[in-house]
């Protein structure tokens, strides 16, 4: 056999990326070996001195030796996991998204919740309570329709929500590093150095921006004091673009109405932590009832798992080929 006729060696890292397995390989066009590493790859130096390919969430100084390594694949959009620094000079790094369709319509469900309340409508009538009823006079229900919608980031995330929203009747604003940016569904983009005066006008905030130096905290106690006291900001991006303590004050404080959280500045260490532990270690975030919380499950859907391995799969097919890669983020 010559060394053309041998697979090349790709190596899936964590649980995270266990799911993507089967889609990978059943996906590939060109010869690959797959290797799971389930957690520790300093006890699997052999495997990473033959691969040429790392699929994983983390990467880092603690890694051993890959001479043979050109791509690092995050399993998802978010590459914070990877110390940049530490990658060795002639690896890419690149990412894949096909979780829009499931971010956007979680984001949705979101603001319609806020403003229908259906969950607490079903646990009353489950107590036999029918006094929100309108025959009875109980308090209107919101609309979507009619409300300003800005949006902080207008990529993939920030699009696909704004189409959505587009579909309820809202008025959309987006606010991004880019002000060039134009969508059909967005009445305005502006810059981030208008973000305070745009947020003045949200009824909902959406965040869908990556985290990035510039955008680390950055809704902080001066953003969210520019907001109205009736608007809510939804954040399925990440948890650190919002200052943790400063969120939790202005809601505790009720100087916003709300907020839905799907992305925390802390998680789970492992799965028995998982099963039994607050949304936040710093702030009790689920003591409050102006908050509607969920454990990063927007993107986490049946086409995203399906969609995903296909375009991962495609990106080993093009360096196995030789060809150039897509959606290299360094």
């Amino acid at each position: 056999m010559s060394a053309s006729d041998h697979p090349h060696v790709a190596v899936l890292v964590g649980a995270s990326v266990a799911p993507f397995r089967d889609g990978i390989a059943a996906a590939l066009t060109t010869r690959w070996q797959l290797v799971w590493i389930p957690d520790d790859v300093a006890q699997s130096s052999a495997v990473l001195a033959n691969a040429e390919a790392a699929v994983t969430n983390f990467y880092g100084a603690h890694w051993p030796l890959a001479p043979k390594l050109r791509l690092l694949h995050v399993p998802g959009a978010g590459y914070d996991g990877i110390a940049l620094d530490a990658v060795p000079t002639g690896v890419r790094v690149c990412n894949v998204f096909e979780h829009e369709p499931g971010v956007s319509e979680w984001t949705l469900l979101a603001m319609l919740e806020w403003c229908h309340r259906l969950g607490d409508a079903d646990r009353a009538l489950r107590r036999g309570d029918w006094l929100r009823s309108s025959r009875f006079g109980g308090p209107p229900d919101g609309e979507l329709a009619g409300k300003t919608l800005v949006i902080v980031g207008l990529g993939r995330i920030g699009r696909a929500v704004a189409r959505r929203a587009a579909a309820f009747d809202m008025r959309v604003l987006a606010v991004n590093r880019s002000a060039d940016k134009s969508d059909p569904n967005v009445e305005r983009v502006v810059g981030l150095d208008r973000l305070h005066d745009t947020l003045a006008i949200a009824d909902f905030v959406v965040l869908g921006c990556a985290l990035t130096p510039e955008t680390r905290g950055l809704i902080d106690d001066r953003a969210l004091a520019a907001m109205k006291p009736t608007a809510v900001l939804v954040n399925p991006a990440r948890g650190p673009v919002v200052d943790e303590g400063a969120l939790y004050r202005a809601l505790s404080d009720r100087r916003i109405a709300g907020a839905a959280i799907d992305t925390w500045w802390d998680y789970p260490a492992n799965r028995d932590e998982a099963a039994s532990r607050a949304p936040s270690l710093a702030y009790p975030f689920h003591t409050l009832d102006n908050v509607i919380l969920s454990a990063h499950i927007a993107g986490w859907t049946t086409g995203t798992l399906a969609r995903r391995p296909v375009e991962i799969a495609k990106n080993l097919d093009r360096l196995a080929r030789g060809e150039p890669l897509v959606n290299v983020v360094h």
